[in-house]
């Protein structure tokens, strides 16, 4: 597990450029924190490095919303609403580990449908300053060389 400090919104989509460098078709990225912990803000980063020229917004009310003008086509998740219903039966599997990269805000409540070759993301507030953050990465299976090669 690496551990990454973020004292500004630039910085975690600095690591999100690293990590979109690196970012394979079929790479899921599961985004565990709370809410403004940078999920979206790390999205942001992801999506403009792999060079989405779409507006990136939290798909909240769409729970997926897919870009398609990048390098690698790129799906996002915020699950937060599958919290009562789940995923399951929903198509949502056929997002996962396919033709680009998928990136999961609230993916306990996915939890069924994750592969377990993913990068696993945490994302903290530090409490040191309102942009402060740490932001752990793990790799599993297959990504762990994902998780190897950030910097």
């Amino acid at each position: 597990m690496k551990t990454f400090e973020s004292t500004n919104p630039a910085q975690t989509q600095a690591l999100a450029k690293k990590l979109a460098d690196l970012a394979t078709v079929g790479l899921v990225i599961t985004l565990n924190g709370d809410l403004g912990a940078g999920k979206t803000t790390f999205t942001k980063g992801f999506a403009q490095a792999l060079g989405v020229s779409d507006r990136v917004k939290s798909p909240t009310f769409n729970i997926l919303n897919t870009y398609e003008s990048g390098r690698l086509p790129l799906y996002h998740f915020d699950a937060y609403r599958l919290e009562e219903s789940g995923a399951a039966d929903q198509g949502f599997e056929d997002y996962l580990g396919t033709d680009g990269v998928t990136l999961i805000e609230w993916p306990q409540f996915m939890a069924d449908l994750l592969p377990n070759d993913r990068l696993v993301m945490t994302f903290e507030r530090t409490g040191n300053g309102a942009d402060e953050r740490l932001i752990t990465v793990k790799g599993l299976g297959k990504a762990a060389a994902i998780e190897e090669a950030l910097a």
